[in-house]
């Protein structure tokens, strides 16, 4: 600091000490520095504007000022509590991280060591399970798989391969940033290796970010890949003991070597850090010993806690008795049933690639629940999110709604896929398809409706699925007016013929533009695929339908007749109508009855109806029944022997 500039510090320091003395002798023309709010040690005082005389400028002051007080001090304890409330309110709320009742166990490495294959071999789903091949890279997004151990369920989250250079390869930030999370949430953490290529330069700096940030948390379990020799396994493993992470278990995901010994040992640093509910991993140890205390009970052995004196009381009948040790029993192989959950509404995201199936699945989530980019193919395997919805305010009894969302990879042409990674990816996205209850079929509003969106629709009809038309990228749709949305509509209902009675939601995943009227639609789509009706009113409708169109007739005469129907299942709401003759029924007039049952009755815009035609002869449809056909006898009628 130099002479003129200590010459000015002490003339400020001299200005606040006398800060009464020169309020009063100050002038209006000089220049003004504002102080904060001074407050004694017995009193509060509002606010005292002191003004001092400097040969500085504003800002050369507020420097020194900086240097020597601290905003702080000088607030009084009432401004100090509203600045920290105000603070508090700005903050972003998170979601206590707290213990769950299904622990989650995280399995990292870096990339190609077999991390999805253990999966699988732990959780015991070798055939619907994660995809496995023998490339680098297949695994980007966390996935959960539900595993069951020693009568504990517990979850298991697959992440990618971890790249701390993000030169090596693609997605490698994201993947780290999935792998981060999956870590956060869960309770454990199984470091894989591979023991048959020994130890790398990056298996030491994953072994470095596990010993200094997560194992103080959770416990860690190294786990030493593809030792499937009795032989050379231990020897392999031994390698990896310089990573400081435990004793390393030789492992086997092909052949299921060592995976027990594996998981004991998690449940044991589980139960030691203390990371997941307490009680879990117990129940086999207190099974155990319920045994041995019923045993001694039965021999007439001290119990825990007992000696000699209290085993001859208890023998006859008094001081203790054994109901605490049956009861202890009982306990004990209850924990060992199913707990009753709630019911899932599985929700499939399907469309072609690059439409923005991840982004909507983010946006639904309001997190970086799935890797989205530009390129085509980002999303591998099919990512599962569970989210719990809250009941509605005006139904506050009611119990929450859980919603699992499948995203999957985008579906190509069946010609340009090629047996491999992406004929797996494709296979298990129509497999989620399958198992869905609500289809979200996802499509480009800027690009239109191509022939693989119409091969997805009539998969989605095949199959019975209900269905919501997700049209995403309506912000990028240029000269946009009060037509367009009309316009849309009938564009996509043209188009896609075989979900026409699917409801089309226009929304922008980028910007979350309408994204949350898609849980009224899967509610009303859900409720719309379970729905029954009955009998009597559906013989109703088919007697209209019948009178305002009667079946066609053939050129030799032959004409369908339409005795009556009844519903016999739901998901899909399915329809047995009994006729003369099936094959007189065309695909012309099914499609008549399907539109006017929709035009009829209510609650079928979300849902294919599958009909069902079967042959019967009038007299054995009114053979043993109660009442006339249609009034929803509970007669018992004989298939006519050719019908088909």
């Amino acid at each position: 600091m130099t002479m003129f500039g200590a010459i000015r510090t002490l003339i400020l320091i001299i200005s606040l000490i006398e800060v009464e003395a020169f309020s009063s002798s100050t002038s209006s023309s000089s220049r003004t520095v504002h102080l904060p709010t001074i407050s004694t040690g017995r009193r509060h005082d509002s606010t005292i504007n002191t003004r001092i005389q400097s040969m500085v400028s504003d800002e050369e002051a507020e420097l020194l000022l900086a240097d020597f007080y601290n905003e702080e001090d000088f607030e009084d304890e009432e401004t100090l509590q509203q600045k920290q409330r105000q603070q508090q309110s700005q903050q972003p709320v998170r979601r206590f991280k707290r213990p769950k009742k299904v622990p989650l166990i995280a399995v990292v490495g870096r990339p190609n060591v077999g991390k999805s294959a253990l999966v699988n071999r732990l959780a015991g789903q070798q055939s619907g399970g994660a995809i496995v091949a023998d490339e680098a890279g297949i695994t980007r997004d966390r996935t959960y798989r539900n595993a069951e151990f020693l009568g504990e369920q517990f979850q298991l989250v697959d992440t990618g391969g971890l790249v701390f250079d993000d030169n090596d390869a693609i997605f490698a930030k994201e993947i780290r940033e999935q792998a981060m999370i999956a870590i956060e949430e869960s309770s454990g953490v199984i470091f894989v290796v591979d023991g048959q290529v020994g130890l790398t330069a990056l298996d030491e700096q994953l072994a470095i970010f596990l010993r200094k940030e997560v194992t103080k948390k959770m416990p860690v379990i190294l786990a030493v890949n593809k030792c499937e020799s009795d032989k050379n396994g231990a020897y392999l493993a031994s390698q990896f003991w310089n990573l400081g992470l435990g004793e390393p278990h030789a492992v086997s995901a092909l052949h299921g070597v060592g995976t027990a010994e594996l998981l004991e040992d998690m449940f044991e640093g589980i139960i030691e850090k203390g990371s997941a509910i307490k009680g879990f991993g117990t129940k086999v140890k207190e099974m155990e010993a319920a045994q041995q205390a019923l045993i001694a009970l039965d021999k007439a052995e001290p119990l825990e806690g007992e000696d000699e004196t209290d085993v001859f009381l208890r023998l006859y009948g008094v001081g203790r008795n054994g109901d605490d040790v049956i009861k202890r029993y009982e306990e004990a192989m209850s924990a060992f049933d199913d707990v009753p959950t709630m019911e899932e509404v599985n929700i499939a995201i399907v469309g072609r690639p690059n439409v923005g199936k991840s982004s909507l699945l983010n946006t639904l989530f309001g997190s970086n629940r799935a890797i989205v980019s530009d390129i085509a193919g980002t999303t591998r395997d099919s990512i599962d999110a569970i989210m719990e919805r809250p009941p509605p305010a005006s139904k506050p009894d009611d119990l929450p709604t859980i919603y699992r969302f499948v995203d999957t990879a985008g579906i190509r042409r069946k010609g340009k896929v090629e047996f491999g990674p992406e004929f797996f990816m494709v296979n298990r996205a129509l497999r989620a398809m399958r198992r869905a209850d609500v289809v979200l079929l996802v499509l480009d509003a800027t690009a239109g409706v191509t022939e693989q969106d119409r091969v997805l629709a009539q998969k989605i009809s095949a199959d019975g699925r209900a269905c919501v038309i997700i049209c995403n990228k309506w912000d990028a749709v240029i000269d946009k007016d009060d037509k367009t949305y009309d316009k849309s509509v009938r564009y996509f209902r043209e188009e896609l013929p075989q979900i026409r009675w699917a409801p089309i939601l226009f929304v922008s995943a980028a910007t979350g533009q309408r994204c949350g009227k898609i849980y009224d639609a899967v509610d009303a789509a859900v409720v719309a695929h379970r729905r029954r009706i009955s009998t009597s009113v559906l013989n109703e409708v088919l007697r209209d339908a019948v009178l305002w169109q009667p079946p066609p007739s053939r050129r030799n005469g032959a004409q369908a007749k339409i005795y009556y129907g009844s519903q016999v299942s739901t998901r899909p709401p399915t329809i047995v109508v009994f006729v003369n003759d099936p094959k007189l029924i065309n695909d012309n007039y099914r499609r008549y009855l399907d539109r006017k049952m929709r035009e009829s009755l209510d609650g079928f815009e979300s849902t294919p109806i599958r009909w069902m035609f079967r042959g019967r002869r009038v007299r054995d449809v009114t053979r043993n029944m109660n009442g006339a056909p249609g009034d929803g006898g509970s007669g018992t009628s004989f298939p006519f022997p050719h019908a088909a």
